[in-house]
Order: structure tokens, then sequence, then C-alpha cells
């Protein structure tokens, strides 16, 4: 079970002196950091270094175990924060009459410090008993999620390991036999091994799919942060024109721009130009992706999306889709060929905001 642990400043558990609702006033801050199952937090006035291995074990634990979760959920959903980024929290213990609010902030890798600045103002019903059942059901769902996430690791391992013994033993056929219409056969084996392996992959990549809330991102430096990968240096020119734009995305967005970089890239080659713009429309927001390649033919734009699409080795695109899906966006390939591809993703109202502003 996850414990919350409380430094004071001998680096051994201490008596509050308040109750942990002392813990959320305005202007307290925590560090924290995660150790395995843990979270280890203290109070920087306090201040002193301490060492997870210093803890007892039961002795220590702060919060009872419905707000220790909410805070590991807090923690776990600012995994994807750059150093330095921030972003409000909101703390809601179920049967509590109110809320906390505060800002987190990643200080260094598995470090965070948030910082509450008081009461919300929203005061839920938390104590109905529908509110309460969706609660416990959420909490049931991730933890299920989670072990399937762990159980899918153990299998994907497994599958490795026998194709890479499969393959191997190819191999040795290879070198045995002469015959043409064998080595051809033995050809095919390798190719279908390598797609098992290939498959493989890609579950990892998307095993998070709608495992974690959906969240508000700000456009421009999420993408500026892809564009700017290691990979694609000097094989793209790009232009972002997404200021103050915020989106309600799955944590796996990342993924639906990067299958779209690669694919500028595979087919315009080198030097290829990327253009990023948005613009509002009755039925929502225009999301626009182009570039100045070749263009899609006009009865591949729907294929493309498609499982069963048989021109392409991946599910690049047909992923990329089924994780907009989860929030209601809709993508759409409408550029001209001969003068390159525009991807369009429609967010619906409410998924979307610029500035500090709905749209």
């Amino acid at each position: 079970m996850l414990k919350i642990r409380y430094i004071m400043e001998d680096d051994k558990p201490g008596v509050l002196q308040h109750s942990w609702e002392g813990l959320l006033m305005p202007g307290v801050s925590w560090i924290i950091r995660r150790e395995d199952d843990a979270l280890v937090f203290h109070l920087p006035e306090i201040g002193k270094e301490y060492s997870i291995n210093n803890l007892e074990n039961d002795d220590c634990s702060v919060f009872p175990p419905d707000i220790s979760f909410l805070l590991h959920t807090i923690i776990r959903d600012a995994e994807d924060l750059s150093l330095g980024e921030n972003r409000p929290v909101h703390l809601v213990i179920p049967g509590a009459e109110r809320g906390w609010v505060g800002l987190i902030c990643r200080i260094r890798q598995n470090h965070f410090i948030i910082i509450w600045s008081g009461q919300s103002t929203k005061k839920p019903d938390s104590t109905d008993p529908r509110i309460r059942e969706s609660i416990l059901s959420e909490r049931a769902i991730r933890k299920a999620n989670e072990k399937l996430n762990f159980f899918n690791s153990i299998i994907r391992h497994d599958i490795v390991n026998l194709v890479m013994g499969l393959s191997g033993y190819l191999d040795i056929m290879g070198e045995l036999v002469t015959d043409e219409e064998v080595l051809l056969l033995i050809k095919k084996c390798k190719d279908l091994s390598e797609k098992v392996r290939r498959v493989n992959t890609l579950t990892q990549c998307y095993q998070d799919l709608g495992n974690r809330p959906p969240t508000f991102i700000e456009a421009t430096p999420a993408i500026l942060r892809i564009l700017n990968r290691r990979e694609f240096d000097g094989l793209i020119n790009f232009e972002v024109e997404l200021n103050d734009l915020f989106l309600f995305v799955d944590r796996l967005f990342d993924q639906v721009i990067l299958e779209i970089v690669r694919n500028s890239i595979k087919f315009g080659g080198n030097g290829v130009t990327i253009r990023f713009s948005f613009m509002v429309t009755p039925e929502g927001l225009v999301f626009a992706i182009e570039d100045n390649g070749p263009g899609v033919l006009p009865d591949c734009r729907e294929r493309i999306f498609s499982r069963n699409y048989a021109d392409r080795k991946g599910y690049g695109l047909y992923l990329a889709a089924e994780i907009l899906d989860v929030t209601g966006a809709k993508i759409t390939e409408v550029g001209i060929p001969g003068q390159g591809a525009r991807f369009e993703i429609l967010f619906l109202p409410d998924t979307y905001h610029v500035g500090d502003h709905l749209v």
C-alpha cells in the first residue's frame, strides 16, 4: 500500500503538531520524491536532508488511505511535466466538505514541489453515494488497468524471447539447406517473425492508451518539444502558429504528432516543411498539420486510417485516430495531391480554449 511519509528535523518520523489539514494550508509547500511505491516529502522550512532508508514503516503514515491514493494520483499525473513546468492541482477528498487547490512543479527527476494556495471555492457533495461509488469504481478500474499493463509487459518479454529463438533456428536452417524453394519458405518465415516483433514493440508504445485521464495541454510547447527531438535534427523545417492554444487530449497525444511528422519525412524527404495552425469553425476547432510533400491520393484518404490498410508496415495512423477518439476528436486528410498532405483534427467545443477564454 502507498505510504505518505512526513520527515521531521531529526530525519525520523515525528509527531505532527496539527492535523493533516494543516499541511494543506495556504502557503505551505512540499518537496516530494517518488521512491518505488512510496512518496517521501518534507517541508522546506524544516529543511534537512533525509533518506528513505532511515524511515520506519507504519509509524510514519500521515494521511488516511483515500487521501494517500489521491496524492499518489496527483504525482503520477504530473510525471509528464518537463523540468520547471507546472500545472494547477485540485485535491477533493471523498466525504469532505471542501477541497484544496495548489500548484505542482517538477524540479528534478522524480522530484516535485507542491505549493498549496487554499481551499477551493467548489464544494462537491462527495457524500452522495453515487459519487462515492463512482470514485471507488474509477479506483478499481485504474488498479485493474495497471495490473493488466504489468501482465502485458511480461507477455511481451516472453514473445521477444520466443521470436529471437525462432529467428535463430531459421538462420541455422538457412545455412544447412540449399534447395531454393525451402530457402524461400525460410525467408517468408523470417519476415513473419519480424512482423511479430514489430507488433509486439507497438503494443508497448500504446499500452497506456486511455489508462490515465486526459488533460489540457498548451499546444505550442508540446509541439515544439516533439519537433526538437534529436531524431528530426536537420530533417525538417517547421512553422508553429498555435499561440495560446490549449487542447484536451489523451496523454498519448505526442504519438499522434510523432506519427504524422514521421510520415511527412518518409514521403516528403529530408528538408520537408511542416506547418501547424488552427482555426475556429461552427463545428469546433480545426487543428491543421500540413507539409509540402507529394500528398495523399484521394482514394487513400480514408484507408490510411484503417487497421486493414495493406500498403503500410505498421498501424501508426490507425492508432493515432484511436488516441484522438478517446476525447472525441476526429482526424481527416484533405490535402491536394502534388501540393502536400494536410491532416485536420476536429476538436469539439469544450475540448479546447485559446488563452484563458473558452471559444
